[in-house]
């Protein structure tokens, strides 16, 4: 029977039946930790870029205002 060493207090998986080779185990871990990452990531997705966005976000559109410019003389 193989065993399987690990330094963490909870082993992420227990064979129970069977004799898994080295490489299967190796396999299975690689697998199990892949879709234990996937889930994490999507559990948190990063912040959003918005370098390319077409205006900044705390710019709200210009508002028409008649008083703006009240010293401007007109010739």
């Amino acid at each position: 029977m193989t065993t399987v060493h690990t330094h963490a207090a909870n082993p992420l998986f227990t064979v129970t039946k069977g004799d898994p080779t080295e490489e299967e185990i190796a396999a299975l871990t690689a697998v199990i930790s892949e879709l234990h990452a996937a889930q994490q990531a999507a559990a948190h997705p990063a912040d959003r870029n918005g370098w390319g966005a077409a205006r900044p976000a705390n710019h709200n559109a210009a508002l028409y205002n008649p008083h703006a410019f009240g010293n401007v003389a007109y010739f």
